[in-house]
């Protein structure tokens, strides 16, 4: 089988050092480059077109792309041949079920053992989803957690910005100046994503947001 090219995407020196380190050691990947951003990862991902792409969930100062789940499913619109395996503090399963519903391959966390990150390499390299220990035992019997993952998966990446800049305590006004469009539109674009997560209120927002860890 020929060696897999691999792309790293993460703001975090050391941890893309470790990453890094841990690719080019295995004789079965071939790493194209390294990336701190999502409009670098983009940008390298057009001209190296990899086989797989290793990405932090949170990398915060990209107003190109963003990051999360509105980055994820940008890249796996736009790079369908490309496998995705997510990085993340995170181990709320809502947003693990999430990333999988989006179309990732894997999903690790960065407190798991280096070992795994390497086995789950291994499995996406013949062509297979990795799934964190028990995580398809508690997605089957968890319904609420696929509910949820679903509601997330369904804002669109408009929707998700103007959520993004809310939850930080920006005014609907400055959202709508930050991002060039309307007070009517941005305020439009909110009403839309509560419905979907099905909130009802700017306090349901929040605490649905800070729940999830939809921003974090």
């Amino acid at each position: 089988m020929k060696r897999q090219t691999v792309i790293l995407a993460d703001d975090h020196p050391l941890i893309l050092m470790g990453l890094r380190d841990m690719v080019e050691k295995d004789a079965s990947f071939e790493l194209l480059g390294t990336v701190s951003s999502s409009t670098a990862l983009v940008s390298l991902m057009r001209d190296a077109e990899p086989d797989m792409v290793i990405t932090d969930y949170s990398m915060p100062g990209d107003d190109t792309y963003g990051d999360g789940i509105r980055m994820v499913k940008y890249l796996i619109r736009h790079f369908p041949k490309t496998k995705i395996l997510t990085m993340t503090m995170m181990s709320n399963p809502m947003i693990i079920s999430a990333l999988y519903d989006a179309g990732v391959y894997a999903v690790i966390r960065k407190s798991d053992d280096p070992a795994e990150f390497i086995a789950a390499l291994h499995i996406l390299r013949l062509g297979r989803k990795y799934y964190p220990p028990n995580f398809q035992k508690e997605s089957k019997t968890n319904e609420r957690t696929k509910f949820i993952g679903e509601r997330i998966n369904s804002l669109s990446p408009k929707e998700f910005e103007v959520l993004r800049y809310f939850i930080q305590g920006k005014p609907i006004m400055q959202v709508a100046l930050h991002l060039n469009r309307s007070i009517k539109t941005v305020s439009g674009q909110k009403i839309a994503a509560m419905h979907k997560l099905n909130v009802k209120t700017d306090q349901e927002l929040i605490a649905f947001c800070l729940e999830t860890g939809l921003f974090q």
